[in-house]
């Protein structure tokens, strides 16, 4: 049985020698995902902010309506079709890195066929969980963690459908999400520092965490062999790469 002592060990000896390439890597996916932007409200306060509309002609107010509105769904698109595939290649790294270094490239990985199949499913899974949250909030944290694992299984098979993909996670998550969510809240020190920083130590946490959650999908995994879930042929494994790639 894993502890989650157990798993930030194996975590931390995963790191060694490789955390500035995790860091590096961790930090780029940020930014692509949008971790770096600059939230610009705090430079005004409500009541200015409103003064200073006021004072714009109504033309401008609609086509700066209209740049919202076209920024919004930009954005829900670069979210679909970007943001979600990063995150299963950035579990793909992790869980390389496990067995030996793994190239920043990895992260990138999953751009390639079969590239639209990972888009379908991890926006079909992202789309029940919000609509879960939005409807009664606790249907959407139940599913958070029954299609936790749909990001690594992914990354070990891109090729799986959506209905699989979620069962399965579903299945090797049974009785595994207060096991989860323990993991999780054994962070908040980590985080609650990274608050005072402003939010920039996050960047320095983001490796030490993903690689802890890549030792638990491995526990998983080992789970859902033992138990017959899944078979080696429908998650075949990772790819182990030369020592010498960056």
């Amino acid at each position: 049985m894993w502890t989650c002592s157990m798993l930030k060990t194996n975590a931390r000896n995963a790191l060694r020698g490789r955390y500035w390439r995790s860091f590096w890597g961790c930090f780029l996916i940020a930014l692509l995902s949008g971790g770096g932007v600059t939230n610009l409200s705090v430079l005004y306060s409500p009541e200015e902010a409103s003064r200073y509309l006021e004072s714009l002609p109504s033309y401008f107010l609609v086509w700066v309506l209209v740049a919202s509105l076209i920024g919004a769904v930009l954005g829900i698109l670069w979210s679909i079709f970007i943001s979600g595939v990063l995150e299963v290649g950035s579990c793909r790294y992790f869980m390389e890195s496990r067995q030996s270094p793994s190239p920043i490239s990895t992260f990138f990985s999953v751009f390639q066929t079969p590239y639209l199949n990972v888009v379908k499913v991890s926006f079909l899974t992202s789309l029940k969980i919000t609509v879960g949250m939005f409807l009664l909030v606790i249907p959407g944290i139940y599913w958070t963690y029954c299609y936790a694992l749909v990001p690594y299984l992914l990354a070990e098979n891109p090729y799986l459908s959506t209905s699989r993909a979620m069962e399965l996670s579903k299945e090797i998550m049974y009785g595994e999400k207060l096991h989860f969510f323990i993991l999780e809240l054994s962070f908040l020190g980590w985080i609650l520092l990274c608050i005072l920083t402003l939010g920039i130590g996050s960047y320095f946490l983001f490796p030490y965490m993903n690689a802890t959650f890549a030792e638990f999908y491995a526990a998983m995994r080992a789970k859902a062999l033992a138990q017959g879930l899944t078979t080696t042929h429908e998650l075949g494994g990772f790819v182990r790469h030369d020592a010498s790639r960056f």
